[in-house]
């Protein structure tokens, strides 16, 4: 399987995103991985105003995630993302998110996702800049 290079966006934790314990709130893990797949389509070429103009978006269709240890709050997360097993316009998002004050990795995710055409109602192909911009052009069979 062929894996994109790594993306990494920092995130600080507010105390309002935090249970009574101080602990970041479960619902906020998921919040931090979209913005942190978001982040990443960026850096990879493939910009908000793009797919606004374009009238197209990411989908998730399904998510897993697996979480392994508390952020609390005042501490930073450190999302990482990689887009693997991409075809058409299907592919993964494969998400860490790691508490940057010890890097002990906090949960990881595996998102199924599409990129959606919202004018045609119909999936959007990623396009060969694109895949350059994750490094997986010419390793990827399409």
């Amino acid at each position: 399987m062929q894996i994109s290079k790594s993306f990494f966006y920092e995130i600080p934790v507010l105390w309002s995103q935090c249970d009574p314990n101080g602990h970041l709130n479960v619902g906020n893990f998921q919040v931090f991985l979209h913005e942190g797949r978001m982040v990443a389509l960026e850096e990879a070429g493939l910009s908000f105003s793009q797919m606004k103009s374009e009238n197209i978006g990411p989908m998730i269709l399904r998510g897993e995630t697996d979480y392994k240890a508390e952020i609390r709050y005042p501490d930073t997360a450190l999302i990482e993302t990689q887009f693997g097993e991409i075809s058409g316009s299907r592919c993964k998002a494969f998400q860490k998110l790691i508490r940057k004050s010890d890097g002990k990795v906090s949960c990881e995710s595996v998102s199924h996702c599409i990129m959606f055409d919202f004018g045609k109602k119909r999936p959007w192909k990623y396009t060969d800049k694109f895949l350059e911009g994750l490094g997986l052009l010419g390793r990827l069979a399409r």
